[in-house]
């Protein structure tokens, strides 16, 4: 695309059996003559310049993600792994918003955290993290929890250099998963400790104030400038009942349809989520999203053919909404 059109939406198209997960440079690394994309297609990740449409094969059997960059855009990673460097004892590395430091959970329940000068274990294996999430400030939250006796739910807080991480707060009952931070303020899913019954929705908290019933992906989630923005609404299907709440306030007030995956720009001027009409659907694989922009304007971006939908949109730095269009295919 290009001109106003590329703009207003940048896509990739690719059937389900392709595989595609793709992430946009943070914002704050991004400038008018880099803005690249990250992706897993079949097995490797790639990098593409959405300028130059240049692709560069950055790993090889790179497993099914996520896909994360670096905080200044230089790095980025594939679960545990990092291209041009190690793999790491996590599922997941979350960067910090600033730099090139990651954190991850191991997969024995500690803490790692790396930098391109060291790897440093924050918390031994056993200690019980449950997830990491970075402040605006380079603070990192850690989840706990202890299967006693005592049985304890905890939040505990990094400060970075050689200071041990600290106890914030106990959260009781609440099985606590930091996702992101408000403020000074961690951001954290309320596990119960069971998969089905997280299945229909948990409490998100921001600080010990309980916000809203949520499904526990990380893309319904999200910062939108000084104000956190989510998808609300508890029923385990995506299709039915969800809202795009903004600073407590439904942004999306449409019950017609289901809202799911808000983006929005650094400064929160800018908001998209994808949409499709609500309902129970028979089984999974019949969704139909569009991508709708809600700030500053509502209006609908894409419409696209039947048997495809539009997924996962990430407001990009030059204004741009980059989206993944997907459909059900028998193929495997």
């Amino acid at each position: 695309m290009n001109g106003c059109k590329a703009r207003q939406a940048a896509w990739f198209a690719a059937v389900a059996a392709m595989g595609v997960i793709a992430t946009a440079l943070p914002a704050a690394a991004a400038n008018g003559s880099s803005l690249r994309v990250a992706f897993i297609r079949g097995s490797n990740l790639w990098v593409l310049d959405l300028h130059t449409h240049r692709r560069q094969l950055l790993i090889t059997h790179a497993g099914i993600g996520p896909v994360h960059w670096s905080g200044d855009g230089r790095l980025v990673s594939s679960g545990g792994r990092i291209a041009g460097g190690p793999t790491l004892p996590t599922t997941e590395l979350i960067w910090a918003r600033t730099g090139e430091i990651a954190a991850g959970v191991t997969h024995d329940g500690g803490v790692v955290v790396w930098t391109p000068k060291e790897t440093t274990h924050l918390e031994p294996r056993g200690w019980g993290s449950t997830s990491v999430a970075w402040s605006d400030t380079g603070r990192l939250a850690i989840g706990r929890t202890i299967y006693g006796p005592p049985h304890n739910q905890e939040i505990w807080i990094w400060n970075g250099g050689n200071s041990p991480p600290a106890l914030a707060m106990k959260t009781g009952v609440h099985e606590p998963y930091p996702v992101t931070w408000q403020g000074n303020d961690v951001v954290w899913w309320d596990w119960p400790n069971s998969g089905s019954i997280a299945a229909d929705g948990v409490q998100l908290y921001i600080g010990r104030k309980a916000v809203g019933l949520v499904l526990m992906y990380r893309d319904y989630v999200t910062r939108c400038g000084s104000k956190l923005t989510f998808a609300a609404g508890g029923d385990r299907y995506a299709t039915r009942g969800k809202r795009i709440v903004l600073g407590g306030q439904d942004l999306s007030r449409d019950r017609s349809r289901s809202w799911v995956s808000p983006s929005c720009d650094a400064t929160g001027t800018r908001v998209v989520a994808a949409a499709g009409r609500n309902w129970e659907e028979d089984r999974f694989g019949h969704e139909h999203r569009a991508i709708w922009e809600l700030l500053p304007v509502r209006r609908q971006l894409t419409h696209p053919p039947g048997g495809w939908t539009d997924e996962s949109p990430q407001v990009l730095a030059d204004g741009s909404t980059l989206f993944i269009r997907t459909r059900e295919t028998s193929r495997k």
